[in-house]
């Protein structure tokens, strides 16, 4: 509570220094975003509270009242002509109180060489897979909430290693056409797909800090026998068998009409590894992300996943997929953004006491009224059902349910 009473003193006083003008150090930039509002649940029952408090709901609100978003902070430095810094921070209340980082990495980008751009980074970041989550601190512009794929992202998602890419931008060589390859290397994502496959995929805009624990519900399945080991939360960025992991894409841009990002990632973890409390998991996917503007004022994000994730010798076996269709549409002062989410999980191991199949949907609709260029308000509403046949461990737990969440935002920004 104490926090909760900070975070509402400090944003005015946040907003007030930036909205007066302060000024930064040349080479230094910061811009900041969060949220604060009322949140109406409904779908909630006994047991069903949200994955982060140990329960097995998918969406993030554990009651109506008072809702804290994240509060996010992005800073950079332009340390000489090649080489910057970035950090991102935040303070959230889920799964805890706490202040963290998300993201901290060192950039070099050398002069262009015969019209290519070469770039490289190292740290701790998101490969840039994702063409939803493009605002301050990796948040969304279209709405408070991810898509299921950026919203598994944010909470496991996580490389500690070395990124390199070349680009070739189309109006140097008279083109309409740009491109940019992309190869990383990396170390410390070995539970990518822990929470996956007990808990499936959710809908929410919490990012896990560096090194930070994400409960699940302790389920019955892994208290005994096979998985006992296995603890009833994850630490994503853990490194446990100090093998490299790598992942490599392509990025199209036609115009500035349309673009695709294209990515294949493997952690290359050892799914017989049991270090620090925690297994490590072999976990592969492709993601494909799509942007097309349709009109002026009118735009499409969609991303397909597809992957594979395995734990133990073959205790947990599970192959996934989901993806996501988003419009926004500005009229007049208004930005209305929808969203239709699927996703499904298919359990292929043999292990008959633990039943990670799981398959739902979800819609997204939301409203952004902007009061000035600093504030403005927005309505979200959220609907997800889904099907998980583990909740079925415990008699009063429904398999199937539907989830519904309705937010008022006040949001600020500054950038």
């Amino acid at each position: 509570m104490r926090c909760r009473l900070f975070c509402l003193a400090f944003i005015p006083l946040l907003y007030g220094s930036f909205a007066s003008g302060a000024e930064l150090k040349p080479g230094l930039r910061l811009s900041a975003k969060g949220e604060v509002g009322l949140a109406q649940v409904a779908g909630q029952i006994r047991g069903l509270r949200p994955w982060w408090q140990g329960g097995t709901g998918q969406l993030a609100a554990d009651h109506s009242g008072l809702l804290f978003g994240p509060q996010l902070l992005a800073l950079g430095a332009d340390l000489s002509d090649h080489w910057s810094g970035t950090v991102h921070a935040q303070w959230h209340d889920k799964p805890s109180q706490q202040f963290g980082v998300t993201e901290a990495w060192l950039s070099y980008q050398p002069l262009p060489f015969q019209g290519y751009r070469l770039s490289a980074r190292a740290g701790w970041f998101y490969p840039s897979m994702s063409l939803e989550n493009t605002d301050i601190a990796w948040s969304s512009p279209y709405s408070s909430s991810f898509s299921a794929i950026n919203s598994w992202f944010a909470e496991e998602l996580r490389a500690r290693g070395a990124e390199f890419s070349v680009s070739r931008p189309g109006r140097f060589f008279q083109s309409a056409q740009s491109y940019q390859l992309v190869a990383g290397f990396f170390q410390g994502n070995d539970p990518l797909g822990t929470i996956l496959s007990w808990r499936g995929f959710a809908i929410h805009n919490y990012q896990s800090n560096i090194g930070e624990r994400v409960r699940f519900a302790n389920y019955p399945s892994i208290r005994s026998g096979g998985l006992a080991a296995q603890p009833d939360w994850v630490q994503p960025s853990r490194e446990l068998d100090h093998r490299v992991g790598y992942y490599a894409g392509v990025h199209w841009l036609h115009r500035d009409n349309t673009e695709l990002r294209f990515y294949h990632y493997d952690n290359n973890a050892d799914p017989l590894v049991f270090r620090h409390g925690q297994y490590a998991w072999r976990t592969s996917f492709q993601s494909l992300a799509w942007q097309q503007q349709l009109h002026e004022q009118l735009r499409l994000v969609a991303q397909h996943l597809n992957g594979r994730t395995e734990m133990g010798p073959k205790a947990v076996d599970l192959s996934y997929r989901s993806w996501f269709v988003l419009l926004a549409l500005q009229s007049a002062k208004i930005q209305w953004s929808v969203r239709y989410d699927h996703f499904l999980q298919q359990d292929k191991d043999q292990y008959p006491g633990d039943d990670n199949n799981g398959k739902g949907h979800g819609w997204m609709l939301a409203a952004q009224y902007p009061l000035n260029p600093h504030l403005n308000l927005s309505v979200e509403w959220q609907k997800l059902h889904s099907m998980q046949p583990n909740r079925a461990q415990w008699p009063d737990w429904p398999k199937d349910k539907s989830f519904s969440q309705l937010n008022f935002l006040f949001n600020w920004r500054f950038d």
